[in-house]
């Protein structure tokens, strides 16, 4: 018998409209077609604009709610004020087990808090990571942490290694994916020295055939595909995810400006529409705008709060593939083997 996933989807608290979320829903049901969802927001206003999805409709459960967490609520005051929440009961979902999975586009720390309280980290995991797949020359790459976590620590660094080579090789269908820890450059001296020990751990590690450490990576090498996952702070993959979506927003507007600059560029446009499509398809961060939490018992996805139709169907996406491919009890197993290998992994 075909197993069912049925995705909780939090409607409310974020700037990303109605209908892209419902548009970008049936996008991906139409490719995943056993997916369900149930979602949480005004009852009122979903049914109103679901009735045009009517495959969608027939597969998904309005639970109406009033009550949401804004992107200027603190972490630390949801869990009193904010029970009943779209947020909140969307996530309690996963915990009851009547959903597989959840999908957010509204606070980001509400979001982990919330993780961490009810669905709770994987046995050996201290923090969960937020990842992202991120385009290069080569074809695709994850990169985390993106800002779930901001301390530097070589402990969550090495959680990351583990967490990021066990989603890659998931998504990208590929045996023992190669890991690069980002670096002020590719020297054994370089660096601080909680990434240095991070270094030598992740070396051992490699040694014993546990994982494919590549090494040093900088962030040029994010880009050229130099490795399979790249592993960082939260701090500063946070800054690196924002410095790429703003020079990804910059590189297309020079561009539509260069072809809007004469007859013959937009002659020139014209011919190759196609292919700059493609392009902007790649490198739009309105696509590529999911975040995964990694190493929680169960997934919870973070999308932009101005995600477009496009984006939310591609987080759908990525969250059938993950669950369809039993994400979590594979690094299970893959924290299970290293454990045996590494003392500070506990």
């Amino acid at each position: 018998m075909t197993k069912l996933f049925t995705l909780s989807v939090d409607m409310l608290g974020s700037e990303t409209k109605l209908n892209d979320i419902l548009r970008g829903l049936n996008q991906s049901l139409l490719r995943n077609l056993n997916y369900k969802f149930q979602l949480y927001g005004s009852e009122k206003a979903i049914k109103k604009s679901i009735e045009k999805y009517k495959r969608l409709l027939e597969v998904t459960e309005i639970i109406n709610c009033d009550s949401y967490i804004s992107m200027e609520d603190k972490p630390s005051d949801i869990l009193k004020s904010k029970k009943n929440s779209s947020m909140s009961l969307a996530m309690n979902s996963v915990t009851e087990n009547s959903s597989d999975a959840v999908l957010s586009f509204g606070n980001t720390g509400a979001l982990m808090s919330l993780s961490l309280l009810n669905i709770r980290t994987l046995k050996g995991i201290k923090r969960p990571a937020i990842a992202s797949i991120w385009p290069n020359l080569k074809g695709e790459s994850v990169v985390l942490d993106l800002g779930a976590n901001t301390k530097l620590d070589s402990r969550y660094l090495i959680e990351n290694s583990i967490l990021g080579a066990s989603l890659a090789s998931i998504l990208f269908k590929i045996d023992n994916p190669s890991i690069g820890l980002l670096n002020v450059g590719k020297e054994d001296n370089k660096g601080k020295e909680e990434i240095k020990l991070a270094s030598d751990q992740l070396k051992e590690l490699s040694r014993n055939a546990m994982i494919n450490y590549y090494g040093y990576v900088e962030g040029n090498d994010i880009s050229i595909g130099r490795t399979n996952v790249v592993v960082t702070d939260g701090f500063t993959g946070n800054i690196s995810l924002k410095t790429a979506e703003g020079t990804a927003k910059l590189f297309q507007n020079h561009i539509q400006d260069a072809f809007r600059s004469s007859i013959l560029s937009k002659l020139g446009y014209f011919f190759s529409s196609l292919a700059m499509k493609s392009v902007k398809d790649r490198l739009d961060p309105r696509v590529h705008n999911c975040g995964i939490m990694v190493g929680l018992n169960s997934l919870a996805v973070k999308c932009h709060g101005q995600s477009e139709y496009r984006g939310v169907s591609y987080a759908a996406d990525i969250i059938y593939s993950l669950l369809e491919n039993n994400v979590n009890k594979k690094i299970k197993q893959y924290l299970h083997e290293i454990q045996a290998k590494i003392t500070n992994i506990n």
